[in-house]
């Protein structure tokens, strides 16, 4: 294996079987090593907003690798959920660190619990935010708009199509960036739009998506594909401590699937907000990454609650 500095600005590490794992630090080198599972489109080059002041005043050191055909990494067809840990063990290794925290948004949220199940004892702990459950393919939530449903359906049904349609806009999202965020407004909560509004907001926005993007769209896709199937292990199997922070009022990933989380999770702490959407991570990053390495942030949303609090929570609604 060989690590070195890309020059399209990720860092990469040639893996076991030749591919390039692309992958961005931020924070202290010293700190507390936190590996980050990305969502569906990404992590940018360069860090998004608050990360670097926070991975300074929390003494993080936050390694965010991207997933086998997503920015600079190289695809891996036919891969697995739990093929991505053992890419993670290896990068663990080559930096050289011997315990490691875990963090996974939505789409990275099964990601990162396979870490854990895949390092075992090297994992301190785990938060997911946003999260994906085991419960069915995306496309088929429970309480997902029905727009949503038939969007991501057409990815399950006709990958090829999408990604033909999808490169040929990539040019246009390119030239006209600011598309990205229209797009992530649409489907955020009332109490997360002021900010995500914000024009540093909507530049990193629009950089997750062309980074992510950087060879086609076909890297998501099969991303898609992949965490839209079987896991490959059970929730049940993540021995280590599990925080679980879900908004209510997320249109993307209904609190559904936090709930079978919640309940299949052997250790389990729960954070749950009444208002928060699909955004809570970036709405409340240092109180997540504080509480995962173990530090008091009063900064953030989040109400530590049980399984039968959340479901108080619901039917106040």
């Amino acid at each position: 294996m060989r690590s070195d500095r890309s020059t399209d600005g990720y860092e990469s590490l040639v893996l076991a079987d030749g591919r390039r794992l692309a992958y961005t630090v931020t924070g202290p080198a010293n700190g507390a090593a936190v590996i980050y599972c990305h969502g569906a489109i990404g992590t940018p080059v360069q860090a998004t907003v608050d990360l670097a002041r926070m991975t300074r005043l929390l003494g993080v050191r936050y390694i965010a690798p991207s997933r086998p055909g997503v920015g600079g990494s190289d695809p891996l067809p036919g891969r697995t959920i739990l093929d991505f840990a053992d890419d993670v063990r290896q990068l663990v290794d080559a930096l050289s660190l011997e315990r490691v925290s875990v963090a996974g948004v939505s789409a990275g949220g099964p990601y990162a619990l396979a870490v854990a199940h895949g390092l075992g004892d090297r994992v301190d702990r785990v938060a997911v935010c946003s999260s994906l459950s085991p419960l069915c393919a995306p496309h088929r939530t429970p309480g997902m708009s029905r727009r949503i449903r038939l969007a991501l359906a057409a990815v399950a049904v006709a990958p090829g199509l999408c990604e033909c349609l999808g490169d040929a806009v990539l040019p246009i999202v390119a030239e006209h960036p600011w598309l990205v965020s229209q797009v992530i407004a649409a489907h955020a909560a009332a109490s997360e739009r002021a900010r995500l509004g914000s024009p540093e907001e909507r530049r990193a926005a629009s950089r997750s998506f062309l980074d992510a993007a950087c060879g086609g769209v076909g890297g998501m896709i099969d991303d898609y594909l992949t965490y839209s199937s079987a896991w490959g292990f059970d929730a049940t199997e993540v021995g280590c401590e599990v925080h679980l922070w879900h908004g209510l009022c997320d249109p993307l990933v209904p609190v559904e699937h936090a709930l079978q989380l919640a309940a299949a999770l052997r250790r389990c702490r729960i954070f749950f907000d009444p208002d928060e959407g699909h955004h809570f991570f970036r709405t409340s990053l240092g109180r997540i990454l504080g509480v995962l390495i173990g530090r008091q942030v009063d900064a953030g949303r989040g109400l530590e609650t049980t399984i039968d609090g959340v479901r108080a929570l619901i039917a106040q609604r």
